[in-house]
């Protein structure tokens, strides 16, 4: 992994050279998607000479294609592309890259129309792709819209808080640039969500199987910033959170995996604490809980001092949100895990499962809609 400096852009390529597409994921945020087009329109490296928009939509009921066919007034190379497969941003990867494939495009920037772009964030993306990265990815920094984005705000940037660990092996599926080529190695789960994740995992495992693990290279440049928000409320959060565990549970089992691989390093941890705190009440021996207290001063202390860089704004006890905020992850992940595996495994079955999911993928592999371009005039 190599994490780039402020002076990546001093390299004399010609980024413009390229054939690149950025998508942006999109259903029923209008006004995001005019946000995110707006922060598109001003690049350094502007829309149409450096890079085409795919605007792929899973079915929006709102005014989001207005909002795109009048920014096409003002971009034009925006391409409005309707999901064969609903439900999930899994099969609409897979749609659009087939689509990207045959057009010839050599890279591709992933985002959705949650996102605001700083000024020169595509040009830094490119700007590593061409420097012989595979991967590459930017700073993610959670607007503060309510106490969950405290909460959650690592959630966005875990490459960025843990770039050895993590940023080396994975980008964020809303904040990432890639060569076409990578998805030659692994592809796209036809999950709900969580195909990100699933990816990363897969391409981890095809690379070791044939010798490859080398061959990919992920890199980050803390300067191509990209705002991201949360949900904003508890019931938004769950519904969140139902989706990705159910993304991860589908995922995994798709690509041959019993249970999901980061299963165990959310649910471990959280068991202890709880086996340690019952000890402790049972016991009457408050020594047992001197370890576990020790780590949530450390990661809370950890947490705070790094939001500074991935919260726009942040209170007196981010710190300690965002430690519950992991707590509280780590109990949804457990607890959604085993409920869909039981249901998987007990009611709908690990076979029907996979055929659907594997009936998705051949429709949005199959697809044959190129996209339309915008604007489209009104008759």
């Amino acid at each position: 992994m190599i994490i780039y400096p402020h002076n990546i852009l001093d390299n004399g390529i010609s980024i413009e050279s390229r054939r690149t597409a950025l998508v942006i994921l999109n259903k029923d945020n209008a006004e995001g998607l005019r946000k995110a087009l707006e922060s598109l329109e001003t690049q350094s490296c502007p829309p149409c000479k450096c890079f085409d928009i795919y605007i792929v939509d899973g079915g929006s009921s709102d005014h989001s294609f207005l909002v795109a066919n009048e920014m096409g007034s003002k971009i034009p190379c925006i391409y409005w592309f309707d999901q064969s497969v609903k439900g999930g941003t899994g099969p609409a990867r897979i749609e659009i890259l087939e689509v990207l494939r045959k057009k010839g495009y050599e890279y591709i920037i992933w985002g959705d129309s949650e996102n605001i772009y700083s000024r020169e964030y595509v040009e830094r993306i490119l700007a590593m792709l061409d420097r012989g990265c595979d991967i590459a990815s930017g700073r993610s920094v959670v607007v503060r819209q309510s106490i969950w984005s405290e909460a959650f705000y690592w959630y966005h940037a875990f490459h960025n808080l843990f770039p050895k660990i993590v940023g080396s092996r994975h980008a964020p599926g809303n904040n990432m640039g890639a060569k076409i080529s990578v998805y030659n190695l692994a592809s796209y789960p036809p999950s709900k969500r969580s195909d990100d994740y699933i990816f990363t995992f897969s391409l981890m495992k095809n690379s070791s199987e044939d010798g490859r693990i080398n061959r990919v290279k992920y890199c980050i440049d803390e300067n191509a910033v990209v705002r991201v928000s949360m949900a904003e409320n508890l019931r938004g959060i769950i519904s969140w959170q139902r989706s990705r565990v159910s993304g991860l549970v589908k995922g995994s089992l798709y690509i041959g995996l019993k249970i999901p691989p980061d299963l165990l390093s959310w649910s471990i941890p959280l068991v202890v604490f709880l086996t340690l705190l019952m000890l402790s009440i049972v016991l009457l021996n408050p020594v047992l809980l001197v370890v576990p207290i020790i780590g949530i001063i450390s990661l809370s202390v950890f947490l705070h001092i790094k939001s500074k860089r991935y919260l726009d704004k942040r209170s007196l006890v981010t710190g300690l949100i965002a430690t519950l905020g992991m707590i509280l992850h780590a109990v949804f992940t457990t607890v959604y895990v085993l409920e869909d595996l039981i249901k998987i495994y007990i009611s709908d079955g690990v076979e029907k499962t996979l055929a659907i999911m594997r009936e998705a993928e051949i429709k949005a592999k199959s697809s044959m809609k190129e996209g339309l371009r915008l604007p489209v005039k009104s008759t």
